[in-house]
């Protein structure tokens, strides 16, 4: 078949099924991404160059690094009913067809990662053991690994509640991957390649159309892996936009910069 009979089919079905041909979809409308990286390599500047308003979640309490930049909100060292006042708000806006930020961060996962745990721990004490430490404060820590199976399971439903909502992005802190197949008690054993921490939230980066790793190349200059080349990559970064594998730090570029590629190039 031509390409204008193709076309013409998908949005004769998509009227039938009350689908979306892919043709109209646009990668860029509801972005989900992953940002991945070492302490001080720009992760929270690269969220924030984000289609503003941004609102951010900051966990990690360091909105000084932000201090003057245009267009964000931040909710500083917010619990995770915080978090569920904001979703219940934005969720209110929508329906009242009001305007939300259009960017949702989370940053970072680490720290958001214990508050997590101590929302699981509010709701399920027996979750939990105590022990004390300096004059008597005590110190929650989870029995086992049903807390991790419940911040696993907190963090699929965040995404799929806040990304209908505009775009999300979670900010990840990166470490060596360990080999669980060859790490004693004793001694812990590394793959060579690079994961986010914690570990036990690396299969969550699966749920993001975006996963990207920003860190400074030998001249100290920062870039964005966008890909995975396989030329000794420690990380598989990934996209569905049409980007390079290398992109300088700049999300709404970015964008704009597959917008372009997309329009450029012909729509089956």
């Amino acid at each position: 078949m031509s390409i204008p009979s193709v076309m013409s089919l998908l949005q004769s079905l998509a009227a039938a099924f009350k689908a979306v041909a892919s043709s109209d979809l646009a990668q860029e409308d509801r972005l989900k991404i992953a940002i991945v990286g070492e302490p001080k390599t720009g992760k929270s500047w690269l969220a924030a160059t984000a289609p503003a308003p941004v609102l951010i979640f900051d966990f990690d309490d360091r909105a000084e690094s932000l201090a003057g930049k245009a267009g964000l909100l931040v909710l500083r060292k917010p619990s995770m009913i915080d978090v569920e006042t904001a979703l219940s708000n934005a969720k209110a806006r929508k329906n009242q067809k009001l305007e939300n930020p259009r960017t949702f961060v989370f940053d970072s996962v680490t720290y958001m990662n214990r508050a997590m745990e101590e929302e699981i721990f509010r709701q399920a004490p027996d979750l939990a053991r105590t022990i004390k430490v300096g004059s008597g404060l005590g110190m929650k820590l989870r029995k086992n690994w049903d807390t991790i199976n419940g911040i696993q399971r907190y963090m699929e439903y965040l995404i799929a509640e806040f990304s209908p909502l505009g775009n999300i992005i979670f900010v990840f802190h990166e470490k060596n991957e360990r080999d669980p197949t060859k790490s004693t008690p004793e001694n812990t054993a590394y793959t060579g390649d690079i994961t986010v921490d914690p570990q036990y939230l690396a299969k969550s980066l699966s749920l993001f159309n975006e996963v990207y790793r920003i860190k400074q190349d030998y001249s100290g200059k920062y870039e964005v892996q966008c890909k995975y080349t396989g030329a000794g990559d420690k990380f598989i970064a990934s996209t569905t936009m049409l980007l390079d594998a290398k992109e300088a730090p700049n999300l709404t570029a970015m964008i704009a910069k597959h917008q372009k590629a997309r329009a450029a190039s012909p729509k089956v």
